[in-house]
């Protein structure tokens, strides 16, 4: 049995502790993005960093958490245009290892890790229509 198709999004949410980069998760065959952000009282992010500002701009700092689930009230406000500079800093922050680096041992070891660990790649942002969803 195959599991539920599944959408990935990129978006900023402001909370009251500070703003977050993450990925927020939806089914796309009976939800929009707009639906989860705006109507789901819980939704899960994964890859969460803390947004800071700095002279550069805002710099992410990935806090190290696999996902975190927020509630809809915690929210001030979010936003699915994030700057590509941001984007770039953040996927450099991404535990992605090349295989074709690695030695014949490490290559293994790797694949067994890979097994029990989902490390999921930060994706480019598509190109969507101005529609929310």
């Amino acid at each position: 049995m195959q599991g539920a198709p599944i959408a990935k999004h990129p978006v900023l949410i402001q909370l009251s502790s500070g703003l977050y980069l993450g990925l927020v998760f939806y089914n796309p065959q009976f939800e929009s993005l707009k639906f989860v952000l705006e109507k789901r009282e819980f939704f899960e992010i994964e890859w969460p960093a803390l947004v800071i500002s700095q002279e550069r701009g805002l710099m992410p700092i990935l806090l190290g958490f696999p996902f975190f689930t927020i509630q809809r009230s915690q929210i001030i406000w979010y936003t699915t245009h994030i700057p590509k500079e941001l984007i770039s800093q953040y996927q450099a922050y991404l535990p992605v290892i090349s295989q074709q680096s690695l030695p014949a041992k490490e290559k293994q070891k790797n694949q067994k890790m890979n097994r029990e660990e989902k490390i999921i790649p930060f994706p480019k942002i598509p190109k969507e229509k101005e529609d929310g969803s």
